[in-house]
């Protein structure tokens, strides 16, 4: 150090400054610490984890209180701040449904904390006032069958990854949720049925496949074995066939990749997800004439409201259908 440079200003931390650093920093672990037992003491599904987890950890940042200091106005305030200050990644405002997630993850917490012993019994929990945002009616999201006849002729062709696509695409026009599409093995297929265990609630699930569908799986495998491929029980049912997880099982990415990327550049079809088949698959078992009792136990709704949403498309056509032969015309 020169003579001309001065010496530097050496500031000295109180004892006061360094322990509300030090509460601060054991403040936020231990709201964080809660968020984890919290998740780690709940049945919710991983996507609904993944998604809670960072809800709460939004408001843990955004608040600065320990969870039993949050008021009833700390919460009004915070779903103000979501609607008026966060973004998305792509700049524009939340949606209402994401802003009721975030409601919904609060009050889950809040009741959650309340019987861990954590806040008292007696005590109304800051979550109670807040209510959801409203939400339109959602438009219909089943494929058509002029949609659905092109997707199947977009997986054509003979590579592996071609009777991969197949099989696959057979599986997810039975209803299933990625989610449980990416943990299937082969020992799930008895060849008439999927059996496996719902991600979502944990609950026990048969779905009956039709014969197409089991002949492009038993294709697929059987191509696996002629690559001399041992399979067992315990093998995935979907390989990936990506340069960087070749072999490996297909994720739920990789289902939502070859869905949204590469099913809808090859067909042209908009917001093609993996969820849309579900719909459409609900709405052709009521088309079928099934019961909806029966139809909720295929599809794994246990909610009727639910149901009714998926096949609310198919009732607004049939509703046209309707009034065309009631007037005499065809429908167009």
């Amino acid at each position: 150090m020169t003579a001309e440079q001065p010496l530097p200003t050496i500031r000295l931390i109180t004892g006061t400054e360094k322990a509300k650093t030090r509460d601060l920093t054991q403040q936020n672990d231990l709201r964080l610490e809660r968020v984890r037992e919290y998740l780690q003491a709940s049945n919710l599904a991983p996507n609904t984890q993944k998604s809670y987890r960072i809800e709460l950890e939004r408001f843990v940042r955004w608040s600065g209180k320990a969870w039993i200091d949050v008021t009833a106005r700390d919460i009004a305030r915070f779903k103000q701040y979501l609607k008026d200050e966060c973004r998305t990644r792509q700049g524009k405002h939340l949606s209402s449904a994401a802003i009721n997630q975030a409601i919904t993850a609060l009050k889950s917490f809040y009741k959650w904390f309340q019987l861990s012993g954590y806040l008292d019994l007696t005590a109304a929990l800051p979550t109670a006032a807040v209510r959801f945002e409203k939400l339109g009616e959602p438009l219909p999201r089943h494929l058509s069958s002029e949609q659905m006849e092109a997707i199947f002729q977009a997986v054509d062709g003979e590579k592996d990854i071609n009777l991969r696509d197949r099989a696959l695409l057979a599986v997810l026009s039975h209803g299933l949720r990625a989610e449980d599409v990416s943990t299937l093995n082969v020992g799930n297929f008895d060849g008439t049925r999927l059996c496996f265990m719902r991600k979502k609630d944990k609950s026990e699930a048969l779905v009956p496949l039709r014969s197409a569908a089991r002949d492009q799986i038993y294709a697929y495998l059987e191509r696996r074995r002629s690559r001399r491929e041992v399979l067992t029980d315990e093998s995935p049912l979907f390989l990936s066939y990506d340069p960087r997880g070749m072999g490996q099982r297909l994720g739920y990415q990789g289902i939502y990749y070859f869905t949204r990327i590469r099913l809808a550049e090859a067909t042209g079809i908009q917001d093609l997800t993996p969820h849309r088949f579900r719909h459409t698959y609900a709405t052709e078992l009521v088309a079928l004439g099934i019961d909806s009792l029966l139809a909720r136990s295929l599809t794994g709704h246990k909610s009727e409201k639910v149901f009714q949403r998926y096949i609310k498309g198919k009732q607004l056509s049939a509703a046209e259908d309707a009034f065309f032969r009631a007037i005499g015309e065809e429908s167009l």
